[in-house]
């Protein structure tokens, strides 16, 4: 799986794009602010439909340009999405109008590695769960409906709470079916990690073996109770508070250093060494599940990590055989990292121009 054409029109400070990247390896470098990583920003927004930088989209757009259109073609198909000034979005897939956004987490399956990756280790139990379900969605096939249906009991039992409560027997009814969700969504979870573990500690080793981190899973609730009886004690509590205080929707993946959270006790390397452990694993198992690689986009390589952790770290995405983006402001820090049977190309950003080398 690879990006075969990508072509932006009105994206940030490009006016206007198309190239044919690499299959394998593209490094991308220039001064901040030249559009470096805008180009990875635009690959991960047609993966998407968001920004990994800002929740406000209408800034991904070329100031006095009325709208954005990104365009790739991968695996012979062709995707395309245009979002204007004012807020609508349309999305095109092989000439055919999509109507969500759902489908193309599938058809370009991004892992990102750059400054907001730290948010995996300090950041809220949120971007955890994010995590573990991007990894679950893409191997359990009713992971996403499960889970909706989870969502939809879920909100009617916050909607019951807020509103003082109801009867007994109508109480029954959402516990029963919350639990049995709850229980298939922890069961899928569970089992994902118990394969990814070893993944991670196996590239973990490989990047720095100096850091000893343990991973461990909070299911949202403690283990010595079922979820039904949690709901149903829980009950009196929940109806103080108007919402449900335990279950999958609080879930977390908690990595230690040492017996200490490591986002405590490990340098900013080191945290980057454990997140990219984390991205690495999760693409192996995808590749593993799907027969097809995920395509990573790398903001910044040379940031905290010194030669040897960028080379690590380059010979293991080549091993992946995926296609990667990275990014530098000198080419030199990026050039020397990479095998001489690698397919390599080196494009240049300079003033929202991109030129290949």
């Amino acid at each position: 799986m690879a990006i075969e054409r990508l072509a932006l029109q009105g994206m940030r400070n490009f006016a206007s794009l198309s190239i044919s990247p690499s299959a394998q390896i593209n490094l991308i470098h220039g001064s901040n602010g030249s559009g470096k990583t805008s180009l990875l920003e635009s690959i991960h927004y047609l993966a998407y439909c968001k920004s990994f930088r800002t929740h406000k989209q209408k800034f991904l757009i070329q100031h006095g340009q009325a709208a954005l259109t990104a365009f790739c073609k991968i695996n012979g198909k062709q995707l395309g999405i245009e979002r204007s000034a004012k807020g609508d979005r349309r999305i095109k897939l092989n000439g055919e109008w999509l109507h969500s956004a759902a489908e193309l987490a599938s058809l370009l399956p991004v892992q990102l590695l750059d400054p907001t990756m730290f948010k995996l280790l300090e950041g809220s139990p949120q971007y955890r769960r994010e995590y573990l379900d991007w990894g679950v969605f893409h191997v359990e096939q009713e992971f996403i409906s499960v889970w909706r249906q989870f969502k939809t009991a879920h909100k009617t039992r916050n909607a019951l709470l807020r509103q003082g409560g109801c009867g007994e027997s109508e109480r029954e009814i959402w516990h029963q079916s919350l639990a049995g969700f709850a229980k298939q969504i922890t069961e899928m979870r569970t089992a994902y990690l118990t394969r990814l573990k070893p993944v991670f500690d196996e590239y973990m080793a490989r990047l720095n073996p100096d850091i000893d981190v343990t991973m461990s899973f909070y299911q949202g609730w403690g283990k010595d109770k079922a979820y039904l009886q949690v709901l149903n004690d829980g009950w009196s509590s929940d109806l103080k508070m108007g919402f449900t205080q335990l279950g999958p929707q609080r879930a977390d993946l908690r990595l230690k250093a040492s017996g200490l959270p490591a986002v405590e006790v490990l340098s900013r390397g080191q945290q980057k060494m454990v997140v990219c452990a984390l991205k690495l694993a999760q693409a192996k198992l995808f590749q593993v599940a799907t027969k097809s690689p995920c395509i990573f986009l790398v903001d910044d390589l040379a940031a905290e990590l010194d030669i040897t952790h960028r080379k690590a770290l380059c010979t293991l995405l080549e091993e992946l055989e995926c296609q990667v983006f990275v990014t530098a402001v000198e080419a030199a820090q990026i050039a020397d990292c990479w095998s001489p049977l690698s397919n390599v190309k080196k494009f240049h950003v300079e003033h929202g121009s991109l030129k290949e080398q």
